[in-house]
């Protein structure tokens, strides 16, 4: 069947989602469909590779200090962009055949295609959700006033053939919005590091006494960092000052983190986002891996970061609910793995702590 797959930044630009699709519009073209994959990029092109077709709209990256109207509006238009060039891409298929692949990515993309889809197009919608919106604005403390709107959302979300969630809890926030069951298939991600085998040489951030904790990707207002600020001012002041913090990424809070840190004279290093390709050996040098997620955020939002945290034998810690499919997959693994909720400052101090007795004596032992 002929594909057409739409998303936000399609590679070599930075965005897990993008990642994502273009290796699922590679593996379907490897298979022997015609596959369109329709997305962002700094420069507008066209490209051609056998049976896959990589169309890209040009369009400005936004600032991450943005203002809430000026990044609807950004998503709204560039998400009509997106859904022309899609009504362009399905006149090439025969009629009434074709499925469309959406994400939740721009925001607003998703509930567009289902309207185009129901009025004009008339194919297989297949809508792979990712974040939820509108509710992932409402879980940050904005427009709680419209929460309103979440009912007529759910309704034309049930306008998509099928959902492809991300996981478990993923399903049951759909379940609860009144999505049949029968129509979500959960289709976990996997890690966006298909060799692992690189070696770029990078330089440890700290010294050999010390445990570096990773943070890889988007730091935003789905990640507890509050928590974690506070522990870790504790494990420096009153604990044994073992752990150190590299943030290696973007996001609306790595200010917020750098400044908590300056005022208060905590170690930190700060390095922009990783390319994909030396993303292996940047995970190797840190020796655990950090992931956030506040309580609001659980079922709307799973950080796909954590499929290449899985697959490195480190030690994870996880500042988070336990509902979310976070915690599932980390109690699956049989590396050493860290929990603390969030708000529990003392019990996420107590997990620094044994995760900095992990690493050391894994180090020991590795020595003798």
């Amino acid at each position: 069947m002929p594909t057409v797959i739409v998303c936000d930044w399609i590679p070599p630009e930075f965005g897990a989602v993008g990642q994502y699709m273009h290796r699922r519009a590679l593996g379907l073209a490897a298979a022997g469909q015609q596959v369109v994959l329709i997305g962002l990029g700094q420069v507008g092109q066209i490209e051609h590779h056998g049976l896959l077709t990589i169309v890209r709209l040009a369009a400005p990256k936004l600032a991450k200090t943005a203002s809430i109207p000026r990044r609807a509006l950004w998503a709204f238009n560039n998400s009509r962009r997106l859904l022309g060039e899609v009504g362009r891409a399905l006149r090439d298929f025969p009629e009434g055949e074709g499925e469309i692949v959406v994400t939740g990515s721009p925001p607003f993309l998703s509930y567009l295609m289902i309207l185009a889809n129901l009025f004009a197009w008339r194919r297989t919608l297949v809508y792979r959700i990712t974040d939820f919106y509108p509710e992932t604005l409402f879980a940050a403390g904005h427009f709680r006033a419209l929460k309103w709107l979440e009912g007529p959302f759910h309704a034309l979300r049930r306008g998509a053939d099928r959902i492809e969630a991300l996981g478990e809890d993923q399903k049951r926030r759909l379940v609860e919005s009144g999505f049949p069951a029968e129509r979500i298939v959960i289709v976990r991600d996997d890690s966006p590091i298909s060799d692992w085998s690189r070696r770029a040489p990078i330089q440890r951030p700290f010294s050999d006494d010390k445990v570096t904790l990773l943070y890889s990707g988007n730091l935003g207002v789905a990640h507890d960092l509050p928590t974690l600020c506070a522990a870790y001012e504790h494990h420096v002041r009153k604990g044994s000052d073992r752990v150190r913090i590299w943030m290696n990424g973007q996001g609306t809070r790595v200010a917020e983190l750098q400044a908590f840190c300056e005022a208060r004279d905590l170690p930190l290093h700060l390095t922009p986002p990783a390319a994909l390709e030396d993303l292996p050996e940047v995970l190797r040098t840190g020796d655990a891996q950090l992931v956030l997620l506040k309580d609001d955020f659980w079922g709307y939002v799973l950080p796909s970061k954590i499929y290449a945290c899985l697959e490195l034998d480190q030690p994870i810690l996880y500042v988070g609910p336990s509902e979310s499919d976070l915690y599932l997959l980390l109690a699956e693994r049989p590396s050493p793995w860290f929990h603390a909720r969030p708000g529990e400052v003392e019990a996420c101090a107590g997990a620094l702590e044994s995760l900095a007795d992990s690493v050391l004596a894994g180090r020991d032992k590795a020595r003798r």
